[in-house]
């Protein structure tokens, strides 16, 4: 009886510390799954990677997907990848700054695509959540900015805020490392 005593005590603590790191993984998938989405109304799109492109005409071309570093890296050698959610924004300034609010002004070209391919490097088909401007004026966003906190060799973190014209809320933010890609590629 004794030995089934110890039995039972050892399961119990075995569960206990069992549940105490079950929660404690389910947090940081919490934790990540808030720091790196773009909200559209009710839906949220996970974001995995962020791609930041210096132009040389005075702009600097920001992008967030849901596929990771490889899967973008394997689309440039020709793999096909698809339900693509994929946000741009080309913003008016020579790079991205630390602790620099972009206004709506300050970036000339803004799009969210969702469930679209890439096919031979191109973004092809996909559903349009907003726009700058577009075909459907309900789409096109009025307000709001893109605040970036950090930019530095090994992170981005950013959060961006806009109203669509049908009144929709959108936001996002991104914090993590990014591919850098420059003019010579």
């Amino acid at each position: 009886m004794k030995k089934l005593n110890k039995v039972v005590i050892l399961l119990c603590l075995a569960l206990a510390v069992l549940n105490c790191s079950s929660d404690d993984d389910n947090n940081s998938i919490v934790d990540n799954a808030v720091t790196n989405k773009i909200t559209v109304g009710d839906s949220d799109f996970e974001m995995n990677t962020a791609i930041v492109e210096p132009t040389l005409n005075n702009s600097v071309f920001l992008s967030l997907t849901n596929k990771t570093q490889a899967q973008i890296e394997a689309s440039y050698s020709g793999t096909t990848l698809n339900n693509v959610d994929y946000f741009t924004a080309r913003i008016n300034h020579s790079d991205l700054t630390s602790n620099v609010t972009y206004d709506l002004t300050e970036i000339s070209n803004l799009e969210f695509i969702v469930d679209g391919d890439v096919i031979n490097s191109e973004y092809e088909n996909g559903f349009s959540q907003f726009y700058k401007s577009g075909s459907d004026e309900n789409l096109e966003v009025t307000q709001g900015s893109i605040m970036v906190t950090n930019y530095s060799v090994d992170n981005l973190t950013l959060s961006f805020t806009f109203l669509r014209h049908d009144g929709t809320q959108i936001s996002g933010s991104y914090n993590g490392t990014f591919l850098p890609l420059d003019d010579l590629e």
